[in-house]
């Protein structure tokens, strides 16, 4: 039976070697180069193996310097980063490894180059990658990328490179089988990280965890590392929460797949594989919806979707019994664990679509939880220590005397004279008051203070419980960021989510005012990474109105295509999208009619429901050198 099965399978990849030459499925082949059907050299696979597998484990303790003190202001000190930079280095290294690999090929007369489309749309975005940096004002960070992130031009480059060498070095079904367990060993680890943090035990925050994270020389200081991670929430090696859900959309399906393949072969298929492929996608299925990102969600029901299509009548027929147990596993899962987090942020987001969700806030005099205020402006005089602001439509004047240390000289916007009253053990914090010492309402969510600082004089305004800092000099007032830099108030134009600002956790924000600077470029792009650079970070007033944290960075538009087309170009993103599009549409002619039989049947559309569903899933997502790895390793595998 096997000898016989042996031979068939010897005589189908003669069959394709031979179509192979006959459909011109090569643009260049040397005399000694491998075609469909002959395995590659494992040695040749293993920065392939590495950056798709393994590169995303890699959480390492790594001291660089970049300098932000002109954007930003505070001190320009060496930084520290765990998730990022040494994942850049891998990534660099394995794209070196690659283009040397190559080289021998062409040597050793064994280079063969597939015949794609896709190479179409990777040259496009790799040129405008390298003119977006030629022509950026900070090339600097464009080269590497900004802080904590560092996916800079070298880093996608390196991508293509990659992606390159995976097209042409996949050709036999143990080249698959290769990638595929290497891949899954991976996914096994991470899954039980993930595990272990939902659980509240992390590994990475145990002794050994931070030892394997910190170099040597520091273990002195391990005792005080700490993530700002709430305990439960999964974040495994890739930095971020979202991060989490983002590359086990592409994972999820292959492992559903493989199961199914596995519980249909019956008894020809080993007790130990069944178990394998059920295990991963129950830990990673669990792993998604425990890291309680929308995207996910977003992700997941998009697979969902296209396998509903590509399937059709399967799912109901020889598939039904396989189908009905990886629903009867997500069932017990999303029950289980989504109801906490994953379902009610679904709602939530729902919800906001329809309706803006009100701003709650705290009154500093009435204690109790009232609708955030709107600040309608703030103006600082350029001349006299003056400012003018309007909260609700009622205006304030507030003038600071140089003859009193802090006592301010305040009136409304119709000259009449506010009063300052102490507020109860303030701690030298005052409210605005009538002449009998009675609040004010039109102005009871604001309390004032002054302060010294190693920077001078400083006014503390109060909003909402949100602080406002201002610094005194003898000619005028200045606005003090988060860092005590002095910057200008600026109102962002913005296009989009007027109603809805806070839509996805912030997001309606982020691309209302992301939007606008896609003018600028509709062709190249500010470089790769610059996005924070280039994003209105003082637009503190609409910030705060909406709801968004008004001194926080924001160094990613949460939406990959957006993030394209600000570092590199709207080109560039539209040759992205025309190499997702290439590979939809060649994905789909390969797999519509087929009858689903082989191993590499299965991981092909398992891998295309995983890509499809990480398309959407980026529309809430950004790209990061945790993730894109996996993505670039796993996109192109067809064997035809």
């Amino acid at each position: 039976m096997s000898k016989t099965k042996n031979k068939k399978e010897n005589t189908i990849k003669e069959k394709d070697k031979e179509l192979a030459v006959k459909d011109n499925t090569y643009f260049v082949q040397m005399n000694s180069a491998p075609k469909i059907g002959d395995n590659s050299a494992i040695v040749m696979m293993l920065p392939l193996i590495f950056f798709t597998a393994f590169v995303i484990m890699i959480v390492r303790m790594m001291e660089y310097q970049m300098d932000l003190t002109q954007l930003f202001g505070g001190e320009n000190l060496p930084r520290l980063d765990f998730f990022s930079y040494g994942k850049m280095i891998a990534i660099l290294i394995c794209a070196g490894l690659v283009l040397l690999f190559l080289c021998y090929q062409v040597f050793a007369q064994s280079f063969a180059i597939k015949r794609t489309l896709l190479y179409i749309p990777m040259l496009i975005y790799s040129v405008f990658v390298v003119i977006s940096h030629l022509m950026s004002s900070r090339r600097d960070i464009a080269l590497l990328g900004f802080a904590e992130r560092f996916e800079g031009t070298l880093v996608l480059l390196a991508y293509m490179v990659v992606l390159f060498f995976a097209i042409n070095i996949i050709n036999s079904e143990r080249d698959v089988k290769v990638m595929i367990y290497a891949v899954s060993i991976s996914t096994f680890i991470l899954s039980l990280l993930g595990i272990s943090q939902a659980i509240g035990h992390d590994f990475l925050q145990t002794q050994i965890g931070r030892m394997m994270m910190v170099p040597r020389a520091h273990w002195d200081t391990i005792d005080y590392i700490r993530f700002a991670f709430t305990q439960g929430e999964i974040y495994q090696t890739v930095y971020n929460i979202n991060y989490v859900s983002f590359y086990l959309t592409l994972l999820i399906p292959i492992f559903a797949l493989l199961l199914i393949h596995s519980l249909l072969k019956g008894k020809e298929e080993k007790l130990v594989f069944k178990i394998l492929w059920g295990v991963l996608f129950t830990l990673t299925l669990f792993n998604l919806v425990g890291s309680a990102s929308i995207g996910g969600a977003l992700g997941l029901g998009v697979s969902g979707l296209a396998a509903i299509i590509m399937f059709r009548k399967r799912l109901f027929g020889v598939w039904r019994k396989p189908v009905i147990l990886l629903l009867v596993i997500g069932v017990i899962i999303i029950g289980g664990v989504g109801h906490q987090q994953w379902i009610p942020k679904i709602i939530d987001t729902i919800g906001s679509v329809v309706a803006a969700p009100t701003v709650p806030a705290v009154s500093p005099q009435a204690g109790g939880a009232t609708a955030r205020s709107h600040i309608d402006y703030i103006k600082l005089s350029e001349f006299v220590n003056m400012m003018e602001l309007s909260i609700n439509g009622n205006g304030l004047i507030i003038t600071m005397l140089p003859e009193h240390e802090f006592w301010p000289e305040i009136t409304d916007d119709r000259g009449n004279t506010i009063f300052l009253a102490e507020v109860p053990d303030g701690n030298n914090e005052f409210f605005l008051a009538d002449e009998n010492q009675n609040a004010d309402e039109r102005f009871n969510m604001i309390t004032l203070k002054g302060e010294e600082s190693h920077v001078g004089s400083l006014l503390v305004l109060t909003i909402d419980r949100e602080e406002w800092v201002f610094l005194v000099t003898e000619e005028r007032l200045f606005y003090l960021n988060m860092f005590g830099s002095i910057i200008e108030l600026e109102q962002a134009e913005a296009i989009g989510f007027a109603n809805n600002p806070m839509f996805g956790s912030g997001r309606g924000y982020i691309w209302s005012r992301t939007f606008p600077m896609m003018r600028d470029t509709l062709l190249v792009g500010h470089g790769a990474d610059t996005y924070a650079i280039f994003f209105p970070q003082n637009d503190h007033i609409a910030r705060y109105n909406a709801g968004f944290p008004v001194h926080v960075i924001v160094d990613k538009p949460h939406n990959m295509y957006l993030h394209m087309a600000i570092g590199t170009g709207v080109v560039s993103m539209l040759a992205f999208l025309a190499l997702l599009g290439f590979y939809f549409v060649q994905s789909v002619k390969l797999y519509w009619r087929r009858e689903y039989v082989e191993f590499v049947e299965f991981v092909g559309v398992g891998i295309f429901l995983g890509i499809t569903g990480f398309a959407f899933a980026a529309l809430v997502n950004d790209s990061s050198v945790s993730v894109m790895p996996m993505f670039y390793g796993l996109f192109e595998w067809e064997l035809r």
